[in-house]
Protein backbone atom coordinates (compact mmCIF):
# COMPACT_ATOMS: atom_id res chain seq x y z
CA UNK A 1 0.00 0.00 0.00
CA UNK A 2 1.84 3.66 -1.28
CA UNK A 3 2.19 5.87 1.66
CA UNK A 4 0.19 9.25 1.56
CA UNK A 5 2.01 11.56 -0.71
CA UNK A 6 0.93 15.50 -1.21
CA UNK A 7 1.67 16.92 -4.58
CA UNK A 8 1.74 20.16 -5.46
CA UNK A 9 1.99 22.00 -8.46
CA UNK A 10 5.23 23.94 -8.90
CA UNK A 11 3.70 26.26 -11.26
CA UNK A 12 0.62 27.49 -8.89
CA UNK A 13 1.39 30.32 -7.26
CA UNK A 14 0.60 28.30 -3.73
CA UNK A 15 1.34 31.43 -1.82
CA UNK A 16 -1.72 33.21 -2.80
CA UNK A 17 -4.02 31.02 -0.39
CA UNK A 18 -2.68 32.60 2.18
CA UNK A 19 -3.22 36.35 3.48
CA UNK A 20 -1.87 39.18 2.85
CA UNK A 21 -1.08 41.04 5.39
CA UNK A 22 -2.25 44.61 5.92
CA UNK A 23 1.53 46.39 6.32
CA UNK A 24 3.02 49.68 5.73
CA UNK A 25 5.20 47.64 3.28
CA UNK A 26 1.52 46.74 1.43
CA UNK A 27 0.70 50.25 1.36
CA UNK A 28 3.99 51.62 0.54
CA UNK A 29 3.78 49.13 -2.62
CA UNK A 30 0.70 50.69 -3.57
CA UNK A 31 1.55 53.68 -3.45
CA UNK A 32 4.65 53.09 -6.02
CA UNK A 33 1.88 51.64 -8.49
CA UNK A 34 -0.53 54.43 -7.89
CA UNK A 35 2.26 57.29 -8.80
CA UNK A 36 3.30 55.42 -12.17
CA UNK A 37 -0.72 55.41 -12.68
CA UNK A 38 -0.41 58.77 -12.35
CA UNK A 39 2.20 59.30 -14.46
CA UNK A 40 2.86 56.40 -17.21
CA UNK A 41 5.76 58.06 -19.19
CA UNK A 42 7.88 56.87 -16.02
CA UNK A 43 7.92 53.80 -17.44
CA UNK A 44 8.79 54.46 -21.16
CA UNK A 45 11.78 56.44 -20.05
CA UNK A 46 13.28 53.68 -17.58
CA UNK A 47 12.14 51.51 -21.40
CA UNK A 48 14.75 54.03 -22.96
CA UNK A 49 17.28 53.81 -20.61
CA UNK A 50 16.97 50.02 -21.05
CA UNK A 51 17.10 50.36 -25.33
CA UNK A 52 19.95 52.89 -24.72
CA UNK A 53 22.40 50.72 -23.43
CA UNK A 54 21.35 48.02 -25.48
CA UNK A 55 22.45 49.57 -28.40
CA UNK A 56 25.23 50.69 -26.92
CA UNK A 57 26.48 47.14 -26.21
CA UNK A 58 25.36 45.80 -29.77
CA UNK A 59 27.35 48.76 -31.35
CA UNK A 60 30.27 47.31 -28.67
CA UNK A 61 29.84 43.95 -30.36
CA UNK A 62 29.40 44.96 -34.05
CA UNK A 63 32.82 46.92 -33.35
CA UNK A 64 34.44 43.90 -32.00
CA UNK A 65 33.07 41.82 -34.74
CA UNK A 66 34.29 44.58 -37.18
CA UNK A 67 37.91 44.27 -35.70
CA UNK A 68 38.27 40.65 -35.95
CA UNK A 69 36.89 40.52 -39.40
CA UNK A 70 39.72 43.39 -40.60
CA UNK A 71 42.42 41.18 -39.43
CA UNK A 72 41.17 38.61 -41.79
CA UNK A 73 41.43 39.30 -45.85
CA UNK A 74 38.41 39.58 -47.88
CA UNK A 75 37.99 37.32 -50.43
CA UNK A 76 39.12 38.60 -54.08
CA UNK A 77 37.02 40.76 -56.00
CA UNK A 78 34.86 41.72 -52.85
CA UNK A 79 34.27 45.43 -52.57
CA UNK A 80 32.83 46.14 -49.14
CA UNK A 81 32.08 49.67 -48.62
CA UNK A 82 33.13 50.89 -44.60
CA UNK A 83 30.58 53.05 -42.98
CA UNK A 84 30.18 54.34 -39.34
CA UNK A 85 26.96 53.78 -37.52
CA UNK A 86 25.88 55.38 -34.22
CA UNK A 87 24.09 53.63 -31.06
CA UNK A 88 20.84 55.13 -31.37
CA UNK A 89 20.79 54.00 -35.38
CA UNK A 90 20.34 50.77 -34.57
CA UNK A 91 17.25 48.75 -33.96
CA UNK A 92 17.02 46.14 -31.30
CA UNK A 93 16.02 42.79 -32.59
CA UNK A 94 14.33 39.77 -30.10
CA UNK A 95 16.72 38.26 -27.72
CA UNK A 96 16.78 37.20 -24.43
CA UNK A 97 13.81 38.01 -22.41
CA UNK A 98 14.58 41.43 -19.73
CA UNK A 99 13.24 42.84 -17.15
CA UNK A 100 10.53 44.85 -18.18
CA UNK A 101 10.47 48.71 -17.35
CA UNK A 102 7.87 48.52 -14.75
CA UNK A 103 9.88 45.85 -12.66
CA UNK A 104 12.87 48.06 -12.90
CA UNK A 105 10.82 50.75 -11.71
CA UNK A 106 9.53 48.88 -8.71
CA UNK A 107 12.88 47.81 -7.40
CA UNK A 108 14.03 51.19 -8.16
CA UNK A 109 11.65 51.98 -5.40
CA UNK A 110 12.37 49.16 -3.31
CA UNK A 111 16.11 49.64 -3.14
CA UNK A 112 15.40 53.51 -2.12
CA UNK A 113 12.64 52.35 0.77
CA UNK A 114 15.05 49.24 2.00
CA UNK A 115 18.68 51.39 1.85
CA UNK A 116 20.14 48.61 -0.42
CA UNK A 117 19.14 45.43 -2.52
CA UNK A 118 22.56 43.81 -1.99
CA UNK A 119 22.52 43.41 1.99
CA UNK A 120 20.82 39.85 3.38
CA UNK A 121 18.74 41.81 5.78
CA UNK A 122 17.12 43.03 2.55
CA UNK A 123 17.19 39.99 0.40
CA UNK A 124 15.80 38.09 3.12
CA UNK A 125 12.79 40.81 3.81
CA UNK A 126 12.04 40.58 -0.08
CA UNK A 127 12.45 36.78 -0.47
CA UNK A 128 9.79 36.21 2.50
CA UNK A 129 7.58 38.76 1.47
CA UNK A 130 3.98 37.99 1.00
CA UNK A 131 2.98 41.32 0.26
CA UNK A 132 5.73 41.48 -3.04
CA UNK A 133 4.67 37.81 -4.02
CA UNK A 134 0.99 38.83 -4.36
CA UNK A 135 1.75 42.54 -6.04
CA UNK A 136 4.23 40.72 -8.58
CA UNK A 137 1.80 37.71 -8.98
CA UNK A 138 -1.53 39.80 -10.05
CA UNK A 139 0.73 41.95 -12.59
CA UNK A 140 2.10 38.15 -13.76
CA UNK A 141 5.83 39.27 -12.98
CA UNK A 142 8.15 37.28 -11.26
CA UNK A 143 11.05 38.07 -9.28
CA UNK A 144 14.50 38.12 -11.07
CA UNK A 145 17.86 37.24 -9.79
CA UNK A 146 19.47 39.51 -7.72
CA UNK A 147 22.25 40.34 -10.23
CA UNK A 148 19.39 41.10 -12.82
CA UNK A 149 17.89 43.27 -10.38
CA UNK A 150 20.67 44.98 -9.59
CA UNK A 151 22.13 45.56 -13.40
CA UNK A 152 18.76 46.46 -14.83
CA UNK A 153 18.59 49.31 -11.83
CA UNK A 154 21.65 50.90 -12.13
CA UNK A 155 20.73 51.35 -16.22
CA UNK A 156 18.02 53.92 -14.75
CA UNK A 157 19.63 57.49 -15.62
CA UNK A 158 19.96 60.29 -13.43
CA UNK A 159 17.32 62.11 -15.50
CA UNK A 160 15.07 59.67 -15.01
CA UNK A 161 15.24 59.27 -11.36
CA UNK A 162 14.31 63.19 -11.78
CA UNK A 163 11.38 62.89 -13.69
CA UNK A 164 10.05 60.61 -11.22
CA UNK A 165 10.70 63.55 -8.78
CA UNK A 166 8.87 65.57 -11.03
CA UNK A 167 6.10 64.02 -11.42
CA UNK A 168 5.67 62.80 -7.43
CA UNK A 169 5.35 66.06 -6.69
CA UNK A 170 3.17 66.99 -9.39
CA UNK A 171 0.60 64.25 -7.76
CA UNK A 172 1.15 65.45 -4.29
CA UNK A 173 -0.38 69.00 -5.75
CA UNK A 174 -2.82 66.69 -7.57
CA UNK A 175 -3.88 65.13 -4.01
CA UNK A 176 -4.18 68.87 -2.50
CA UNK A 177 -1.46 66.96 0.32
CA UNK A 178 0.68 70.34 0.12
CA UNK A 179 0.25 73.84 -1.49
CA UNK A 180 4.51 74.22 -1.31
CA UNK A 181 4.10 78.03 -0.28
CA UNK A 182 6.15 77.52 3.04
CA UNK A 183 9.98 75.92 2.36
CA UNK A 184 12.71 75.49 4.70
CA UNK A 185 16.38 74.54 3.94
CA UNK A 186 18.65 72.80 5.33
CA UNK A 187 22.23 70.60 4.77
CA UNK A 188 22.98 67.52 6.25
CA UNK A 189 26.41 65.50 6.25
CA UNK A 190 26.39 62.12 5.59
CA UNK A 191 29.09 59.58 5.60
CA UNK A 192 30.63 58.39 2.46
CA UNK A 193 31.28 54.11 1.81
CA UNK A 194 34.60 54.14 2.64
CA UNK A 195 37.19 54.28 5.86
CA UNK A 196 38.45 57.01 7.90
CA UNK A 197 41.79 57.99 6.37
CA UNK A 198 45.30 58.24 7.61
CA UNK A 199 48.22 59.21 5.29
CA UNK A 200 49.74 55.63 5.91
CA UNK A 201 46.96 53.53 5.09
CA UNK A 202 46.06 55.77 2.02
CA UNK A 203 49.53 55.48 0.62
CA UNK A 204 49.68 52.05 1.36
CA UNK A 205 46.33 51.00 -0.42
CA UNK A 206 47.06 53.06 -3.05
CA UNK A 207 50.73 51.89 -4.19
CA UNK A 208 48.68 48.35 -3.31
CA UNK A 209 46.09 48.53 -5.60
CA UNK A 210 48.50 50.06 -8.77
CA UNK A 211 50.45 46.81 -7.94
CA UNK A 212 47.18 44.77 -8.27
CA UNK A 213 46.33 45.95 -11.50
CA UNK A 214 50.14 45.78 -12.84
CA UNK A 215 49.52 42.33 -12.38
CA UNK A 216 46.12 41.54 -14.20
CA UNK A 217 47.46 43.37 -17.70
CA UNK A 218 48.36 39.52 -18.61
CA UNK A 219 44.35 39.37 -19.54
CA UNK A 220 44.85 41.92 -22.30
CA UNK A 221 47.27 39.73 -23.57
CA UNK A 222 50.22 42.13 -22.14
CA UNK A 223 53.27 41.15 -20.28
CA UNK A 224 52.16 42.45 -16.14
CA UNK A 225 54.33 44.66 -14.44
CA UNK A 226 57.88 43.20 -12.60
CA UNK A 227 57.48 42.82 -8.75
CA UNK A 228 60.67 43.55 -8.47
CA UNK A 229 61.02 44.79 -4.50
CA UNK A 230 57.77 46.43 -4.63
CA UNK A 231 55.55 43.60 -2.74
CA UNK A 232 58.76 43.85 -0.46
CA UNK A 233 58.31 47.57 0.37
CA UNK A 234 54.22 47.27 0.67
CA UNK A 235 54.82 44.38 3.23
CA UNK A 236 57.12 46.66 4.87
CA UNK A 237 54.63 49.73 4.59
CA UNK A 238 52.03 47.88 6.12
CA UNK A 239 54.09 46.96 8.99
CA UNK A 240 55.82 50.47 9.60
CA UNK A 241 51.50 52.04 9.29
CA UNK A 242 50.58 49.74 12.27
CA UNK A 243 53.64 51.01 14.05
CA UNK A 244 53.05 53.99 13.77
CA UNK A 245 49.37 53.19 15.00
CA UNK A 246 50.66 51.78 18.24
CA UNK A 247 53.03 54.70 19.06
CA UNK A 248 50.15 57.31 18.24
CA UNK A 249 49.34 59.69 21.49
CA UNK A 250 51.84 58.13 23.68
CA UNK A 251 54.06 59.77 25.68
CA UNK A 252 57.32 61.06 23.87
CA UNK A 253 56.10 59.44 20.67
CA UNK A 254 57.03 61.80 18.61
CA UNK A 255 60.16 60.81 17.86
CA UNK A 256 59.70 57.24 17.10
CA UNK A 257 56.60 58.21 14.49
CA UNK A 258 59.07 60.33 12.68
CA UNK A 259 61.83 57.14 12.58
CA UNK A 260 58.27 55.51 11.09
CA UNK A 261 57.39 57.93 8.53
CA UNK A 262 61.09 58.09 7.37
CA UNK A 263 61.23 54.96 6.57
CA UNK A 264 57.21 54.62 5.41
CA UNK A 265 57.47 57.52 3.12
CA UNK A 266 61.07 56.41 1.95
CA UNK A 267 59.36 52.88 0.95
CA UNK A 268 56.50 54.35 -0.77
CA UNK A 269 58.37 56.55 -2.86
CA UNK A 270 60.49 53.67 -3.83
CA UNK A 271 57.72 51.59 -4.87
CA UNK A 272 55.81 54.52 -6.50
CA UNK A 273 58.76 55.05 -8.98
CA UNK A 274 58.94 51.44 -9.55
CA UNK A 275 55.23 51.33 -11.00
CA UNK A 276 55.85 54.45 -12.88
CA UNK A 277 59.03 53.49 -14.58
CA UNK A 278 56.92 49.66 -15.64
CA UNK A 279 54.08 51.69 -16.64
CA UNK A 280 56.33 54.12 -18.88
CA UNK A 281 57.83 51.13 -20.33
CA UNK A 282 54.55 49.20 -21.16
CA UNK A 283 53.03 52.95 -23.09
CA UNK A 284 55.94 53.46 -24.51
CA UNK A 285 55.29 50.10 -27.08
CA UNK A 286 51.60 49.96 -26.80
CA UNK A 287 49.55 49.41 -29.99
CA UNK A 288 45.75 49.86 -28.31
CA UNK A 289 44.84 49.05 -32.36
CA UNK A 290 45.47 44.85 -31.86
CA UNK A 291 43.20 44.81 -29.38
CA UNK A 292 39.29 44.44 -29.94
CA UNK A 293 37.46 47.94 -29.07
CA UNK A 294 35.86 46.05 -25.57
CA UNK A 295 39.04 45.55 -24.63
CA UNK A 296 40.41 48.44 -25.86
CA UNK A 297 38.18 50.42 -23.57
CA UNK A 298 38.48 48.07 -20.62
CA UNK A 299 43.02 48.69 -20.94
CA UNK A 300 42.33 52.50 -21.07
CA UNK A 301 40.06 52.40 -17.52
CA UNK A 302 42.92 50.17 -15.75
CA UNK A 303 45.90 52.13 -17.51
CA UNK A 304 44.44 56.06 -16.36
CA UNK A 305 43.77 54.04 -12.95
CA UNK A 306 47.43 53.01 -12.38
CA UNK A 307 48.12 56.75 -13.49
CA UNK A 308 45.99 58.17 -10.91
CA UNK A 309 46.95 56.24 -8.10
CA UNK A 310 51.20 56.78 -9.13
CA UNK A 311 50.09 60.71 -9.17
CA UNK A 312 48.11 60.33 -5.72
CA UNK A 313 50.91 58.31 -4.14
CA UNK A 314 53.45 60.96 -4.94
CA UNK A 315 51.28 63.81 -3.66
CA UNK A 316 50.00 61.80 0.12
CA UNK A 317 54.05 61.02 0.13
CA UNK A 318 54.65 64.76 -0.05
CA UNK A 319 52.15 66.46 1.82
CA UNK A 320 53.03 63.53 4.82
CA UNK A 321 56.53 64.85 4.72
CA UNK A 322 55.41 68.41 4.95
CA UNK A 323 53.36 67.56 8.15
CA UNK A 324 55.01 65.14 9.90
CA UNK A 325 58.66 66.79 9.53
CA UNK A 326 57.79 70.24 9.16
CA UNK A 327 54.62 70.66 10.90
CA UNK A 328 52.86 72.15 7.74
CA UNK A 329 49.07 71.36 7.36
CA UNK A 330 47.28 71.09 3.73
CA UNK A 331 43.39 71.76 3.19
CA UNK A 332 41.53 68.72 3.18
CA UNK A 333 40.32 69.99 -0.69
CA UNK A 334 44.32 69.09 -1.15
CA UNK A 335 44.62 65.85 0.25
CA UNK A 336 43.44 62.13 -0.78
CA UNK A 337 40.91 61.18 1.45
CA UNK A 338 39.64 57.41 0.14
CA UNK A 339 40.68 55.27 -1.96
CA UNK A 340 37.20 53.87 -2.84
CA UNK A 341 35.60 57.59 -3.49
CA UNK A 342 37.47 60.10 -4.88
CA UNK A 343 34.73 62.51 -4.65
CA UNK A 344 34.26 62.57 -1.04
CA UNK A 345 35.01 65.71 1.34
CA UNK A 346 35.88 66.17 5.06
CA UNK A 347 32.75 67.77 6.30
CA UNK A 348 32.52 68.75 9.70
CA UNK A 349 28.78 70.45 10.73
CA UNK A 350 28.79 73.07 13.97
CA UNK A 351 29.88 70.66 17.23
CA UNK A 352 29.30 66.95 15.24
CA UNK A 353 31.92 64.63 14.57
CA UNK A 354 33.61 64.96 11.34
CA UNK A 355 32.84 62.84 8.60
CA UNK A 356 34.57 61.75 5.50
CA UNK A 357 31.44 62.12 2.67
CA UNK A 358 28.87 64.40 1.16
CA UNK A 359 26.56 67.47 2.15
CA UNK A 360 23.11 67.17 0.59
CA UNK A 361 21.18 70.51 0.81
CA UNK A 362 17.46 69.55 1.48
CA UNK A 363 14.41 71.90 1.03
CA UNK A 364 11.25 70.97 2.97
CA UNK A 365 7.77 71.84 2.74
CA UNK A 366 5.33 72.85 5.48
CA UNK A 367 3.67 69.35 5.31
CA UNK A 368 7.10 67.92 5.55
CA UNK A 369 7.90 66.79 1.89
CA UNK A 370 10.90 66.94 0.33
CA UNK A 371 11.12 69.45 -2.93
CA UNK A 372 14.52 69.82 -3.39
CA UNK A 373 17.94 67.62 -3.10
CA UNK A 374 21.48 68.88 -4.12
CA UNK A 375 24.42 67.17 -3.70
CA UNK A 376 27.22 69.35 -4.46
CA UNK A 377 30.66 68.38 -4.63
CA UNK A 378 32.85 68.75 -1.70
CA UNK A 379 32.00 70.86 1.45
CA UNK A 380 30.07 73.53 -0.31
CA UNK A 381 28.87 76.65 1.65
CA UNK A 382 25.48 76.24 2.85
CA UNK A 383 25.28 80.39 1.85
CA UNK A 384 26.21 79.37 -2.08
CA UNK A 385 23.26 76.79 -2.36
CA UNK A 386 20.46 78.79 -0.51
CA UNK A 387 19.44 80.51 -4.14
CA UNK A 388 20.24 77.18 -6.13
CA UNK A 389 18.23 75.02 -3.79
CA UNK A 390 14.93 77.27 -3.82
CA UNK A 391 15.16 77.92 -7.58
CA UNK A 392 15.16 74.04 -7.68
CA UNK A 393 12.02 73.55 -5.61
CA UNK A 394 10.10 76.75 -7.31
CA UNK A 395 10.83 74.80 -10.52
CA UNK A 396 9.69 71.58 -9.69
CA UNK A 397 6.68 72.51 -7.85
CA UNK A 398 5.86 74.90 -10.18
CA UNK A 399 4.89 77.64 -7.06
CA UNK A 400 6.82 80.51 -5.68
CA UNK A 401 6.91 80.16 -2.12
CA UNK A 402 5.61 82.72 0.21
CA UNK A 403 8.27 82.24 2.83
CA UNK A 404 11.30 80.28 3.06
CA UNK A 405 13.09 79.91 6.05
CA UNK A 406 16.56 78.42 7.01
CA UNK A 407 19.01 79.02 9.46
CA UNK A 408 22.01 81.23 10.51
CA UNK A 409 24.43 79.12 7.69
CA UNK A 410 22.64 80.56 4.61
CA UNK A 411 22.71 84.10 5.61
CA UNK A 412 23.52 85.77 2.72
CA UNK A 413 22.23 89.33 1.60
CA UNK A 414 22.59 88.14 -2.23
CA UNK A 415 21.11 85.52 -1.57
CA UNK A 416 18.33 87.06 0.02
CA UNK A 417 18.08 89.76 -2.39
CA UNK A 418 17.53 87.22 -5.29
CA UNK A 419 14.66 85.22 -3.60
CA UNK A 420 13.06 88.11 -3.30
CA UNK A 421 13.59 89.12 -6.95
CA UNK A 422 12.01 85.83 -7.53
CA UNK A 423 8.86 86.65 -6.12
CA UNK A 424 9.23 85.18 -2.09
CA UNK A 425 7.78 87.51 0.12
CA UNK A 426 9.16 86.50 3.46
CA UNK A 427 12.73 84.98 3.98
CA UNK A 428 13.45 84.06 7.67
CA UNK A 429 17.16 83.28 8.80
CA UNK A 430 17.26 82.73 12.17
CA UNK A 431 20.54 83.43 14.07
CA UNK A 432 22.83 86.91 14.95
CA UNK A 433 23.86 87.09 10.81
CA UNK A 434 20.12 86.92 9.91
CA UNK A 435 18.96 89.26 11.88
CA UNK A 436 21.46 92.24 10.56
CA UNK A 437 20.06 91.12 7.58
CA UNK A 438 16.68 91.37 8.67
CA UNK A 439 14.43 94.54 8.87
CA UNK A 440 13.73 95.09 12.46
CA UNK A 441 9.94 95.28 11.82
CA UNK A 442 9.82 92.12 10.32
CA UNK A 443 12.12 90.52 12.36
CA UNK A 444 9.48 91.16 15.20
CA UNK A 445 6.28 90.32 13.00
CA UNK A 446 4.01 87.38 13.42
CA UNK A 447 5.33 85.40 10.26
CA UNK A 448 9.32 85.29 11.36
CA UNK A 449 8.35 84.40 14.93
CA UNK A 450 6.37 81.49 13.37
CA UNK A 451 9.08 80.98 11.12
CA UNK A 452 11.50 80.82 13.61
CA UNK A 453 9.88 78.51 15.73
CA UNK A 454 8.68 75.98 13.32
CA UNK A 455 12.41 76.16 11.76
CA UNK A 456 12.43 72.93 14.02
CA UNK A 457 10.57 70.53 11.78
CA UNK A 458 13.19 70.27 9.29
CA UNK A 459 15.23 68.50 12.04
CA UNK A 460 12.29 66.16 12.07
CA UNK A 461 12.85 65.40 8.46
CA UNK A 462 16.75 64.89 9.15
CA UNK A 463 15.99 62.39 12.14
CA UNK A 464 13.44 60.53 10.11
CA UNK A 465 15.08 60.40 6.74
CA UNK A 466 18.34 59.41 8.10
CA UNK A 467 16.68 56.68 10.78
CA UNK A 468 14.06 55.50 8.64
CA UNK A 469 16.23 55.42 4.96
CA UNK A 470 19.53 54.59 5.57
CA UNK A 471 19.89 58.76 4.39
CA UNK A 472 23.02 58.98 6.62
CA UNK A 473 25.23 56.03 5.24
CA UNK A 474 26.02 55.40 1.83
CA UNK A 475 26.47 52.42 -0.07
CA UNK A 476 27.91 53.59 -3.34
CA UNK A 477 30.52 55.33 -4.34
CA UNK A 478 31.37 58.09 -6.98
CA UNK A 479 29.75 61.60 -6.62
CA UNK A 480 26.85 60.69 -9.52
CA UNK A 481 26.38 57.06 -8.01
CA UNK A 482 25.84 58.54 -4.89
CA UNK A 483 23.79 61.18 -5.57
CA UNK A 484 21.24 58.93 -7.52
CA UNK A 485 21.64 56.33 -3.75
CA UNK A 486 20.23 60.10 -2.16
CA UNK A 487 17.60 60.64 -4.72
CA UNK A 488 16.19 56.95 -4.46
CA UNK A 489 15.83 57.61 -0.65
CA UNK A 490 14.03 60.97 -1.43
CA UNK A 491 11.27 59.30 -3.39
CA UNK A 492 10.79 56.59 -0.72
CA UNK A 493 10.58 58.95 1.93
CA UNK A 494 8.15 61.32 0.31
CA UNK A 495 6.32 58.10 -0.88
CA UNK A 496 5.72 57.47 2.92
CA UNK A 497 4.88 60.93 3.46
CA UNK A 498 2.21 60.39 0.98
CA UNK A 499 0.75 57.94 3.02
CA UNK A 500 0.92 59.45 6.21
CA UNK A 501 -0.61 62.56 4.66
CA UNK A 502 -3.34 60.62 2.79
CA UNK A 503 -4.26 58.76 6.45
CA UNK A 504 -4.62 62.09 8.15
CA UNK A 505 -6.97 63.63 5.59
CA UNK A 506 -9.09 60.31 5.50
CA UNK A 507 -9.28 61.07 9.12
CA UNK A 508 -10.32 64.70 8.88
CA UNK A 509 -13.06 63.71 6.98
CA UNK A 510 -14.50 60.91 8.85
CA UNK A 511 -14.52 63.46 12.38
CA UNK A 512 -16.31 66.36 10.23
CA UNK A 513 -18.81 63.74 8.98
Amino acid sequence: MRDTETVTDSTLPINLILPVPDTDFRDYLDEVDELVEFAPEIIGAIEQDLDTHARKKKLLRMKDRKFFESVTDDLPQLDIAEHNILADQLGLAVGRPRMSGYAVYLFLMLRGFLGSLTSKTAQRFLRESMSLFAFLQMRELKMPAWTTILENVNLVSHATRELIFNRQIEFVLKEDLDDFRELTIDSTSVKANSRWPTDGKILNGILGRAHRLGQKLHVFGLKDFRKGWVPRWLDEMDKLEFQICLSAGKPKSRGKMKKHYRKLLSRGEKAGGALKCELDCLEEGLDMATLPPSRRELLKRTLEQIRNDIADAKRVVEYAGERVFKDRKLPSTEKVLSLSDGSAAYIKKGGRDPVIGYKPQLVRSRNGFVTSLIVPQGNAADSIKLVPAILDSIGRTGVIAELVSTDDGYASAKGREDLQDLGVKSISISGAKGKKLTDPEDWSSEVYRDARRNRSAVESLMFTIKDGFDFGELGRRGIDAVRNELLEKVLAYNSCRIILMKKRHREKLKQAA
